[in-house]
Order: C-alpha cells, then sequence, then structure tokens
C-alpha cells in the first residue's frame, strides 16, 4: 500500500503499483564490456525477490530509466570523439523488449560524454473503449408476431376458442 508512513532503501528510485506489461528502457555503462554505453528494454517480472537489472558487476552503471512508451534518446560524444554529431535513438527500433537480465544492445563504441532522453515524437494509441448503443430492434410489421403457431393455424382453419 501506498502510505506516506512507508519507509524504502536509500537506493530506490520509483515507487509504483507494479504493472507486469510496462516496458522499461535502460540506458548503462558495463563494466564488463569496457564501459561501453548499452540499452536494453525489458519487463519486470512479479517476485518479491530484488530483481538486478544492471547485469552482475557491481561496477555496471545506469545512466537513465524510462518507462516512456516510445522513448528517444540523444547520445552526445565526448573526449577525442566530440567533434561528432549528436546521435539520437529511436530505442524501440534500436531493441526489442527482452528479459531484464538480458545484456542489451551497445550504443556506440566512441567517447560518450553523456546520453540525454528526447520528447517522444509518437505517442502510443488511446484505448477506445466502444460503448456500443443498445441496438433499436427493427419494427415488426407482422401482425401475428405474438400469436402463438396453434392460434395462427387455429385462425386460418376457422377454429373457434372456447376460453
Amino acid at each position: 500500500n501506498f502510505d506516506l508512513s512507508n519507509h524504502y532503501e536509500d537506493n530506490v528510485s520509483i515507487v509504483e503499483k507494479f504493472d507486469s506489461n510496462k516496458v522499461w528502457t535502460a540506458a548503462l555503462y558495463d563494466a564488463d564490456q569496457q564501459n561501453y554505453p548499452y540499452l536494453k528494454r525489458f519487463c519486470f517480472e512479479g517476485s518479491n525477490r530484488k530483481q538486478n537489472y544492471l547485469g552482475e558487476n557491481k561496477n555496471n552503471r545506469l545512466i537513465l530509466l524510462t518507462d516512456e512508451y516510445y522513448p528517444r534518446l540523444e547520445v552526445i560524444f565526448g573526449g577525442h570523439d566530440s567533434f561528432r554529431d549528436p546521435l539520437e535513438i529511436e530505442a524501440e527500433e534500436f531493441i526489442a523488449v527482452k528479459g531484464f537480465k538480458a545484456k542489451g544492445k551497445r550504443i556506440t563504441t566512441y567517447a560518450v560524454e553523456t546520453i540525454n532522453e528526447l520528447e517522444p515524437t509518437r505517442f502510443p494509441e488511446p484505448v477506445q473503449e466502444s460503448q456500443k448503443e443498445p441496438e433499436e430492434e427493427p419494427e415488426n410489421l407482422d401482425p401475428d408476431s405474438d400469436k402463438s403457431e396453434g392460434d395462427i393455424i387455429d385462425e386460418i382453419t376457422g377454429q373457434m376458442k372456447l376460453f
């Protein structure tokens, strides 16, 4: 439950209701791969155990984490690669959604100064809840519609009713 008196560890970045279908996008420096920046998209699993999406190496560093539906990132190069134009990445096109333990995809081998999140250029289609109007029944033009089959036969044959 969400309450102002709840206490959380200092390293918790986001506290919200769990959604197993929410796609997260993380940019991180992978210490096992010469600190190259990697991008990964994943969904967390419903579990009470801690889930480490940064990888096994404790020297991996998170650059940014977002739950934007169609995230865009800007990679600004630094060091001896600072002459290069910034690189814009549409994360959804760059890498598919995988498990949170997956390594991700390397963004570049050039020296990176920073990676920024840009405003998305597109947004998810709003879910249209189809509210069906109660269909009006077509007007019934049959004068015998409320009569039973036996009543119709009796009327055709001229059979009279006692009651």
